[in-house]
């Protein structure tokens, strides 16, 4: 009977050829591939994490402009409560304004008994021009 050859066993210290001939040629090429397997998939890394942190920048960015429109919408919201007065009540508030700070203010009260004084005053002068 002829017996099966046994595979050649490299010297002590040295590594096997791997060669096309070798039997751990295959694997070498698997190793190989998935070598670069490994690189494009770092390299893929670094660029999914580089957008990563493009996105979050560009996220806090529009948060920040989105606080800004916030903000402005507020103070727009707050100015036009303050301008619900018609313009006659913002010219009668100023007037009052102006008398209280000058030392001339004047209730409702009194500002109808000035009113009704001076017509009369009107009527009498006018009365006595006629006569």
């Amino acid at each position: 009977m002829p017996s099966t050859p046994k595979p050649v066993q490299p010297p002590a210290g040295k590594t096997p050829d791997k060669g096309p001939g070798s039997g751990n040629y295959g694997s070498e090429l698997d190793l190989s591939l998935m070598k670069n397997q490994l690189e494009a998939a770092k390299r893929a890394e670094a660029r999914a994490n580089q957008a990563y942190k493009d996105l979050l920048k560009e996220h806090k960015e529009s948060q920040r402009q989105l606080q800004d429109v916030n903000k402005r919408i507020i103070e727009a919201q707050k100015a036009q409560r303050k301008l619900d007065a018609s313009p006659a009540e913002e010219f009668s508030k100023l007037q009052r304004k102006t008398l209280r700070s000058m030392g001339l203010g004047m209730s409702n009260r009194q500002s109808f008994g000035f009113a009704g004084l001076t017509m009369l005053l009107g009527l009498v002068a006018i009365i006595g021009r006629v006569e």
